[in-house]
């Protein structure tokens, strides 16, 4: 088996995990949402929301792209770390919001990266969640993104109480 397939098994573990938490062995809704803010993937959702007795938002892998961009045409907003990490960051925001959250509800940021050596050496960069509240997270150094000028990815999963 490999890397990839373990890691599809263990997203998918913890999407039912979530889920069935989340619905407290009741019914639920999923909702998948492209806010107009942020791309339209032809072959996924930006964000999906399981609301049920608790509402879940589980935000797609992001990155630094311009607004209308195409997939796979190697097109980056930014080609510099900093600037990279700040769009990138943004777009979470706006999936976020789409969904009903804020930086305040994610429980897990996991962020993928091309250089861990300059990941880590960011600074100077917005904080965006409170430092004494910050999420769990996952940081891991890949070979390449699905862009070849993408330096990093990062995806959320937010928890918020639903009424």
């Amino acid at each position: 088996m490999t890397n990839n397939s373990l890691l599809m098994i263990s997203i998918g573990l913890s999407l039912g995990l979530a889920i069935s938490a989340c619905t407290g062995g009741q019914e639920f809704e999923l909702t998948r949402i492209d806010p107009p803010t942020l791309n339209k993937h032809p072959k996924y959702a930006q964000l999906t929301t399981v609301t049920g007795a608790m509402k879940f938002v589980f935000v797609a892998g992001q990155i630094d792209r311009p607004l209308g961009y195409e997939p796979r045409s190697n097109e980056c907003a930014h080609s510099d770390w900093r600037s990279q990490y700040i769009g990138t960051m943004d777009n979470v925001t706006q999936a976020l919001e789409a969904g009903g959250a804020t930086w305040d509800d994610v429980v897990f940021i996991r962020k993928f990266t091309t250089d861990m050596e300059q990941f880590l050496a960011l600074s100077d960069v917005p904080q965006y969640w409170d430092p004494g509240k910050a999420p769990s997270s996952t940081l891991v150094e890949v070979v390449q993104l699905s862009e070849p000028c993408q330096l990093m990815e990062i995806d959320v999963i937010a928890v918020v109480a639903s009424y």
